[in-house]
């Protein structure tokens, strides 16, 4: 599968136009990532933001069974506070596609309590993903 190049207000995992890098997690291991997902939820405001990242921090902490493909997260809050993205590292687009299929809710992480408090976090508007090809390998194809 042919992966799109990341948008252009992607500069690199730590760095989106617009937003300010609030949580990240990862890299696990020396792993080059073959795909990127770009993550979207709106917020009502930055406190709510903030809360639901802290929420899915918590539930990728007590994850039972964390799938081998995942690498990195970095969650990004727009300067409004109103939208949060998270620049998701994963050795394959494969490998997200495997973990989203394993939940009838179509997300990562098992059935958990603090996974339901993700999904139905008070504020969230779940907006959906995007995978994309890392911009390593972008750079490499231009060079």
């Amino acid at each position: 599968m042919t992966l799109p190049q990341l948008p252009s207000f992607v500069r690199d995992r730590h760095d989106l136009d617009g937003y300010a890098l609030y949580r990240s997690g990862g890299p696990r291991d020396d792993r080059e990532p073959g795909c990127v997902v770009l993550v979207t939820v709106d917020t009502e405001d930055e406190a709510t933001a903030r809360g639901w990242v802290d929420a899915v921090f918590a539930a990728l902490a007590s994850e039972p069974n964390p799938h081998p493909g995942g690498i990195s997260a970095a969650f990004h809050i727009r300067a409004d506070g109103k939208r949060v993205v998270n620049y998701a590292e994963w050795v394959s687009a494969a490998d997200h596609e495997d973990a989203v299929s394993r939940t009838p809710r179509g997300g990562v992480g098992s059935e958990t309590a603090d996974w339901k408090r993700v999904v139905e976090f008070p504020g969230v508007q779940h907006g959906g993903f995007v995978r994309y090809a890392p911009l390593a390998k972008v750079q490499a194809e231009v060079e």
